[in-house]
């Protein structure tokens, strides 16, 4: 079913919880505004995220594609290329210029710009295949059960849980192939859960020897040298841990562990710092919810990132129903003031603070 908008103009927090209410079944009356339309970076090929292999080798043009909505191809039968040119992706295309939204996930998706007609017009053929980033999902499964996962509608969209060996290296030749310059090797997974995780990485890196490579991580499976091995063979390691206690952090990443993830990230830094290497930087990463916003608690991650020398900790806003989300982190001044301003919300950068002097 196609989404006619009639406003781009809208709160997305209540307008999710609109989406999920009706089941992306919006009026089929809505008219768009005279004039109005869109194009996706996407879909035209210049985002440097969104575009995710899936751990069964479909193609998605969004990184939360739960119900498959968003499969515009599969690169076991296809090219990049072939599968931006196909019938699926072309026809989002067309229908964005026309001021329809093809897909639900399109209207909380940071890739969907509304535009003049004929801008927008221009990108139904004037688009590359990716250039900028890509998401490979070597791994759909988890080891932790978070409140607002949808898991098993994410488990009915795939054929395959993990992707092979030798679906990894037709992933790395075609992102040689399509000059990919970022490659994010995590989706809707635990990139950790898959045992050749260290293989993996050195097949990309195979084909990709200079492209940078971000994961993001739960932190509870760095605890197998082949793992903080394929961990210290990345450039970007984002370790999610959404509290300071352990009874913060089960309170949405269900199944969680404080300690655990903490001294796991604690011992790779230890190991990169032991043999100088300059890479992975590692972050930490802390959604903010009503339940961990408290200044004793956010006080209290700063000081132990700054012990176990992470070289970042971030603080994010955290998404889902209106008792989950915090309001103190939107609005108070405590956090307007916490460390510094980031596209990810608020942040510390450890690496600064240790700077020599010039």
């Amino acid at each position: 079913m196609n989404f006619p908008l009639k406003s781009y103009v809208v709160k997305l927090v209540p307008f999710r919880k609109q989406i999920k209410n009706t089941g992306f079944l919006l009026s089929n009356s809505l008219r768009v505004l005279k004039g109005e339309a869109f194009y996706c970076n996407a879909l035209s090929g210049r985002s440097d995220y969104n575009i995710c292999i899936n751990s069964d080798m479909t193609v998605s043009c969004n990184c939360v594609d739960i119900d498959g909505s968003g499969h515009i191809g599969d690169l076991s039968v296809n090219t990049l290329e072939e599968i931006f040119q196909g019938e699926t992706a072309s026809r989002f295309r067309k229908l964005l210029s026309q001021g329809i939204i093809p897909i639900g996930r399109c209207l909380t998706c940071r890739e969907l710009i509304k535009s003049p007609r004929a801008e927008a017009k221009a990108f139904v053929t004037n688009y590359t295949t990716p250039k900028r980033g890509i998401m490979v999902e070597n791994t759909v499964q988890c080891n932790l059960k978070c409140i607002n996962c949808q898991r098993a509608a994410i488990l009915k969209t795939r054929k395959k849980l993990k992707m092979s060996l030798a679906d990894i290296e037709k992933v790395a030749q075609s992102i040689k192939s399509s000059n990919i310059a970022v490659i994010s090797f995590f989706n809707l997974g635990e990139p950790f859960m898959s045992d050749a995780i260290d293989e993996e990485i050195s097949i990309l890196k195979k084909y990709n020897p200079n492209t940078p490579i971000y994961v993001s991580t739960n932190g509870l499976l760095l605890n197998r040298e082949n793992k903080r091995e394929a961990a210290l063979k990345m450039d970007y390691v984002f370790i999610s841990l959404d509290g300071a206690t352990n009874e913060s952090v089960r309170k949405y990443q269900a199944g969680g562990n404080f300690e655990i993830t903490y001294k796991n990230a604690k011992e790779l830094i230890r190991l990169r710092n032991s043999r100088n290497l300059v890479k992975p930087v590692i972050e930490w990463k802390y959604v903010v919810f009503n339940w961990n916003d408290s200044e004793a608690e956010i006080e209290k991650a700063v000081e132990l990132a700054r012990a176990a020398n992470f070289d970042l900790l971030s603080f994010w806003a955290g998404d889902g129903s209106p008792a989950q989300i915090s309001t103190r982190f939107i609005n108070h001044e405590y956090f307007k003031k916490l460390g510094s301003a980031s596209w990810k919300g608020r942040e510390f950068d450890f690496r600064k603070e240790n700077a020599p002097a010039c």
